[in-house]
């Protein structure tokens, strides 16, 4: 049992410090133009900004959010669990008071003691968010009994659950909800307006239904064999629809809504199907809701010129809720892909798997990309292919990891 913990506990350091890494490249960008600054710290006694947007202090907070989990999480079984909340708020403090002093030496950016403050709050949530997972109050408890009661046990389970979470986040972000009339109206004008905002999107229909296909087959792998989670998983996608309809500057197109449901009835019918057929034609699905989405024209900007390819990683994205977004849509399906494949793996033929398949994912994305730059208003990025790369390895690596140091011949307790 303690060996397990320590396995589980190990983990966290390792994504803690890549997460670092990133923060301070998003941070830092373009690494170049340096110049000297008398007082380094001088931001801290500024004027606090004269216009606050609510989408700064969202990406902001979100930003170090999974930095104060993963940290916490790595000094859980090392030091007392209020104190671990404490010293891993005090570390993203430090990390973040480190980037925006940095920042006063690049003429791109903008040191701000309001960014300091909201990194502090996202990496006190993360904290805070992973002392709750330990021992969770009582409506948490309820939620982690339904989690053991509906899926599979497992830290591998757990991950698979992540996906169908960054999913619906990646549909929510901005995360900018309003409750007032004109807003929802105008997220719902498109159900019934004929060629609002753009003529019917036949490929956005045939995108989201693949999607949601493969999401609802992704689904009944992690879920027991003995549970219908047909009525779960429609209420689970028609929530998270309604709420988008809430969020600024989201809408329900009727191609979604439509496809959704076709989406829903797909994956209703093919959830008593044998399993290892569930887990291709999820796969398959998810590739071509993935590949469709891809390749559609950007309508909004059907005259905007061809565009080179950015071989920059996260230009661009790592500064607005909406890069965000985008980050997560290309994120997320790659880590269902990649379980899907890691859960059934053999443990001798984890390794081998994960590198073809990460080929596969590496020649698909760069076509992909390469001809998105013929495809208007869409943008051949290095950081989608990347993404996608980190999302298929994600699985391989944490199910490799979890299952290291397994005598030979034991079995695997999370295998599906």
């Amino acid at each position: 049992m303690l060996a397990q913990k320590n396995k589980a506990s190990s983990a966290s350091p390792i994504l803690a410090a890549a997460y670092a890494l990133l923060i301070v490249y998003g941070s830092l960008y373009p690494f170049s133009d340096w110049l000297p600054a008398e007082d380094m710290l001088a931001f801290l006694t500024a004027p606090w900004p004269r216009y606050i947007i609510r989408s700064d202090i969202i990406t902001n907070i979100l930003i170090y959010l999974p930095m104060g989990l993963l940290v916490a999480r790595a000094l859980r079984h090392r030091l007392h669990p209020g104190a671990a909340v404490i010293a891993a708020a005090a570390l993203c403090l430090l990390l973040s008071l480190a980037m925006e002093s940095l920042q006063t030496l690049l003429p791109d950016r903008v040191a701000s003691r309001l960014d300091l403050l909201l990194n502090g709050l996202g990496g006190l949530g993360g904290a805070l968010l992973a002392r709750l997972t330990v021992n969770p109050p009582g409506p948490l408890r309820r939620l982690a009994a339904l989690r053991h009661e509906w899926f599979l046990p497992g830290r591998a389970m757990d991950l698979g659950l992540v996906a169908l979470g960054l999913w619906a986040l990646s549909q929510l972000t901005p995360l900018l909800l309003s409750l007032d009339t004109d807003p929802l109206r105008k997220g719902l004008l498109p159900l019934w307006t004929p060629g609002f905002p753009t003529p019917f999107n036949w490929p956005q229909l045939a995108a989201y239904a693949c999607t949601i296909t493969g999401l609802g087959l992704f689904g009944t792998i992690l879920a027991r064999a003995e549970k219908n989670t047909a009525l779960p998983f429609i209420g689970f996608v028609s929530a998270v629809l309604l709420v988008k309809i809430l969020v600024m500057g989201r809408y329900l197109a009727l191609e979604t809504a439509l496809g959704a449901a076709m989406g829903m009835v797909l994956a209703v019918v093919l959830r008593s199907a044998p399993k290892p057929f569930r887990s291709v034609a999820g796969g398959l699905a998810l590739l071509a809701g993935f590949a469709l989405a891809e390749l559609e024209p950007a309508t909004s900007m059907i005259f905007s010129p061809p565009q080179p390819f950015n071989w920059i990683p996260f230009h661009g994205r790592m500064h607005n809720l909406a890069g965000f977004s985008e980050i997560l849509s290309l994120f997320w399906p790659f880590v269902a892909l990649g379980c899907l494949a890691a859960f059934p793996a053999r443990p001798k033929r984890r390794r081998l798997m994960a590198f073809i398949g990460g080929s596969l994912v590496l020649a698909l994305m760069f076509a992909l990309e390469w001809q998105q730059q013929a495809i208007p208003g869409r943008h051949a990025d290095i950081t989608d292919i990347l993404l996608a790369l980190a999302g298929w390895s994600l699985p391989w690596w944490w199910r490799i990891h979890s299952t290291r140091g397994e005598p030979h011949g034991q079995p695997d307790r999370t295998h599906p």
